[in-house]
């Protein structure tokens, strides 16, 4: 499937009671949604789009999303299983790197019977909370239309790299979260599954702590309050689900530390989970190859998937 990044919206508005999910080409009116679609689709249907949409594409990364939306990528018919997946790319909450982290990852769990959404949330220009509320508008839209999509809500996962991990990761921990913004949705249970981190960003304060992924989702001052409920280690509970993890022992960018202090409270409370080390000083891997012994870690990711029986 070829995914262009530049598709934009229209919006079509409808009273709440008749919302109907729909996906919008590049152009025309909006449809109803009456197959799979295969455009991406806009995360908030019930409210008029951002214009202008500042949202444009640089060096392959996606910046400045205004009006975020989730790319869908389907299993081959006769080869879904029923397991979805919500996946975010990373770039410090200031750029998605929507190809290797993103529609890359899509298209692995896809062949594998995985139905894929690959989100482009809010970042920077809006701050937190925008990207935890386009996450979990996310997880339930795909959980609202599991009957129409062959999809089984009890197999929702989460997966994300760098400050997408910490998206991911945060809808992992924090999926009871409520903003003065009302959300229709609201009552549609936002805890995933499963969830799926690489190199996450979990700290934004402390020696360990993120500062690009800091400054661009909370500002340059933010309350203390506000930087320990970002900080993922301090928010894990027995309500964790299942977390695969891995990490460049030697990552420049976000430090291995942040792994070890998540991993070390999941595990507490979670015996499904898995952290994985490798001897690599690579950040924003992806799923590119050639990269030493961190590239095998999809082979890991699809072991564990088949030990939990996500995937068959």
């Amino acid at each position: 499937m070829r995914i262009s990044p530049l598709k934009t919206f229209r919006a079509w508005r409808t009273p709440l009671s008749a919302l109907v999910l729909v996906f919008i080409p590049l152009s025309g009116v909006a449809e109803p949604v009456s197959e799979l679609p295969t455009e991406p689709i806009y995360l908030w249907a019930e409210k008029p789009l951002a214009d202008p949409d500042r949202e444009h594409i640089k060096d392959q990364r996606v910046y400045a999303v205004d009006n975020p939306s989730m790319t869908p990528f389907w299993p081959e018919e006769g080869k879904a299983n029923g397991a979805a997946v919500v996946i975010f790319p990373g770039g410090g909450y200031v750029r998605l790197a929507i190809n290797h982290e993103g529609y890359d990852i899509g298209k692995w769990f896809a062949a594998r019977g995985v139905a894929a959404f690959v989100v482009k949330y809010r970042m920077q220009e809006h701050g937190f909370p925008a990207p935890l509320l386009d996450g979990l508008r996310a997880v339930r839209l795909v959980r609202q239309n599991a009957a129409g999509w062959g999809v089984d809500p009890a197999k929702v996962g989460v997966v994300g790299f760098s400050a997408g991990g910490h998206l991911a990761a945060s809808l992992a921990t924090r999926f009871t979260f409520k903003s003065l913004m009302e959300d229709p949705l609201e009552a549609i249970n936002a805890r995933p599954n499963f969830a799926v981190l690489g190199y996450p960003v979990i700290a934004l304060y402390g020696p360990e702590a993120h500062i690009g992924s800091r400054l661009a989702l909370l500002g340059e001052h933010p309350e203390p309050k506000l930087l320990h409920e970002n900080s993922l280690q301090y928010q894990v509970t027995d309500q964790v689900p299942p977390v695969f993890m891995f990490h460049g022992i030697g990552d420049q960018a976000v430090p291995v530390t942040n792994s070890l202090a998540f991993f070390t409270e999941v595990q507490k409370h979670n015996k499904f989970s898995e952290l994985h080390i490798y001897q690599s000083n690579i950040h924003g891997v992806g799923m590119i190859q050639g990269q030493g012994t961190i590239s095998l870690w999809p082979q890991a990711l699809e072991a564990w998937l088949l030990g939990l029986q996500i995937i068959k």
